[in-house]
């Protein structure tokens, strides 16, 4: 198989298709407090339950939105494997820099799969490096099976990290 071919169009994907994983993300978290009976918010940068909510429903709510991102990812990667699709491989990248992203911002802010590692007492840091190792092996295969270049890698990071900034810059703007 040729190495993946990018362009302008390959970059803009990569663009919009962080909006569509952070929606998606995002709408596990809400679905799930919906399917659990609360009053839901839904944003470009969070979703969840309104109101007081029990710890266990908390705690489903905040898995609900990670679980979403790593069928996403595993739906990425069959794409990749069974079709060679480069546009299956930007949602496959995706969720493992969306969720690599959270982790690292777990410094500051504990993310889903921190809160709910400590939940469940395997410590903070447990969950959120088993989900980001396994979704960065799902994206390791899926590069060497469309022989993903490095300079494809690091342009592909610099959009998603302006995505990333865009979609925070906008909830913020949004939810004022």
């Amino acid at each position: 198989m040729r190495p993946m071919r990018t362009g302008w169009g390959f970059y803009g994907l990569v663009f919009v298709a962080g909006f569509v994983t952070f929606a998606v993300h995002e709408g596990g978290h809400w679905l799930a407090a919906v399917l659990l009976g609360h009053e839901a918010y839904f944003g470009l940068n969070s979703a969840g339950a309104t109101g007081s909510v029990g710890t266990v429903d908390q705690m489903i709510i905040s898995a609900a939105g990670p679980a979403v991102t790593v069928v996403q990812a595993l739906i990425a990667l069959w794409l990749v494997q069974a079709r060679g699709s480069a546009a299956a491989w930007v949602f496959l990248f995706w969720a493992a820099f969306m969720r690599f992203m959270a982790t690292v911002i777990s410094l500051f802010n504990a993310n889903d799969e921190a809160r709910i590692s400590d939940w469940l007492g395997w410590g903070m840091w447990t969950l959120p490096v088993l989900v980001t190792v396994a979704l960065v092996a799902l994206l390791a295969v899926g590069t060497a099976r469309l022989k993903v270049g490095w300079t494809t890698l690091v342009l592909t990071w610099l959009v998603a990290s302006v995505t990333v900034s865009a979609v925070v810059g906008l909830d913020m703007l949004i939810s004022r």
